[in-house]
């Protein structure tokens, strides 16, 4: 894919729960090799267009296009299930709660998708398994069960099995938000190390330090529409509208 073609293309993407209209009308690119950040208030659509994106939430209507493979959706269209598999293998989703089976270890976790979804040979898949968990720093973790490991350990488990799959895009929904604060570095440093080898990303969190050092662009978003867009230098540090400018006030004091 040439680099300057987007890789993501999302066109008037809407949300609704009900009588809750959570996503108004979202649209944006994302390039090869870019790491959008998103960033706004609990509650402001954020997470809910993150799962929209590989239709772990199916969107009320509009244009998703990952990869080449494109998919419309709205009121009485019904998407083929072969249309969102193809957009789902080719992104890469670690979430909040990091979601391992418990009752597999770091290395089970990580092969799993790789002999189920991808039907590989178990030996090649231990291979990419064990290569993946190198990559995140713990291959010296891949027998131990997920009860057995930190916070910090079991999202970069998550990171590895979502990395062994190949995906073209990595989506992160707010990645270090459940763990504790002295852990959290070692997360950043494993998204910063994967931006730096040119992984597209998305990803939403609360981390300002993050979005400043590592974004390529930022979005924000209040009440489900994107209120702000552009450079982490313009949106962070020099806001153009109030709601952007509020929302960042209240983490004043809180980065240093």
């Amino acid at each position: 894919m040439n680099d300057n073609q987007p890789i993501v293309k999302v066109n008037d993407l809407h949300k609704w729960f009900g009588l809750l209209h959570v996503l108004r009308g979202i649209s944006f690119d994302v390039t090869p090799r870019e790491v959008l950040v998103v960033i706004g208030r609990s509650g402001s659509g954020k997470s809910t267009m993150l799962r929209c994106l590989n239709f772990l939430e199916a969107p009320s209507s509009g244009t998703i296009t990952i990869d080449g493979n494109s998919i419309t959706t709205g009121p009485g269209i019904k998407v083929p299930g072969d249309e969102i598999q193809a957009v789902r293998l080719s992104t890469g989703m670690v979430f909040q709660e990091f979601n391992l089976f418990p009752h597999m270890t770091a290395l089970g976790n990580v092969i799993e998708g790789l002999i189920t979804v991808k039907k590989m040979p178990r030996d090649r898949a231990v291979e990419l398994g064990r290569l993946n968990l190198d990559k995140v720093g713990l291959l010296d973790k891949c027998n131990e069960h997920p009860i057995r490991l930190s916070g910090g350990q079991k999202q970069r488990v998550a990171i590895a099995r979502s990395l062994a799959m190949e995906p073209k895009v990595m989506l992160f929904d707010e990645p270090t938000s459940a763990l504790d604060p002295e852990l959290i570095g070692e997360v950043l440093d494993v998204m910063k190390q994967l931006a730096q080898e040119g992984m597209t990303m998305v990803v939403v969190t609360h981390e300002m330090s993050f979005a400043s050092e590592v974004s390529d662009r930022v979005i924000y978003i209040d009440h489900g529409e994107i209120v702000e867009e552009g450079p982490p230098e313009q949106v962070l540090h020099n806001p153009e509208h109030e709601s952007t400018q509020n929302f960042l006030r209240s983490f004043s004091g809180e980065e240093s």
